[in-house]
């Protein structure tokens, strides 16, 4: 595991880069065709979504002495078959795809550590469609440089 100070570049990430970084990191995934952030239920107002999705909602926050976690959710959604018989395919593939995309991220963005052991729930829920898919909480955890002043502007 990387200690802070072995970051490159100590460049803090916010709350928005890494939201923001964590969809452009899921457009990139094959499976992906609809990325979103905010209330998970804002899906049943998109009657039109190409599934697979991959969305994001936010959970606590907090800043220490010397680190910030950022914990959100990681949702991964997919339209199920009349006859229910995708739902375990979805929800083991929605495991692997929130997997490479963290994969995927931590790769790309080497100032940002996540907490393990990441928990996955696998849920079926009616929103336009019937889905299923499966969420994990995910605590990002970035170098805290917030109100630190260097010697010059």
């Amino acid at each position: 595991s990387r200690t802070f100070s072995q970051f490159k570049g100590g460049v803090i990430m916010t709350l928005y880069e890494i939201t923001n970084a964590l969809l452009a990191t899921a457009k990139k995934v094959p499976n992906i065709n609809y990325v979103g952030t905010g209330d998970i239920y804002e899906l049943n107002d998109k009657p039109n979504i190409n599934y697979g999705v991959f969305y994001i909602t936010q959970m606590n926050h907090t800043q220490g002495e010397n680190t910030i976690d950022y914990t959100l959710t990681l949702f991964y959604v997919d339209r199920v078959l009349n006859d229910g018989s995708n739902k375990l395919a979805i929800q083991s593939n929605g495991i692997t795809t929130i997997g490479n995309i963290i994969n995927l991220f931590l790769n790309t963005y080497d100032n940002v550590e996540i907490r393990y052991d990441i928990q996955y729930t696998t849920f079926l829920q009616k929103f336009v469609d019937d889905c299923s898919g499966v969420f994990a909480n995910v605590t990002f955890t970035v170098d805290n440089n917030i109100g630190i002043c260097g010697d010059t502007f």
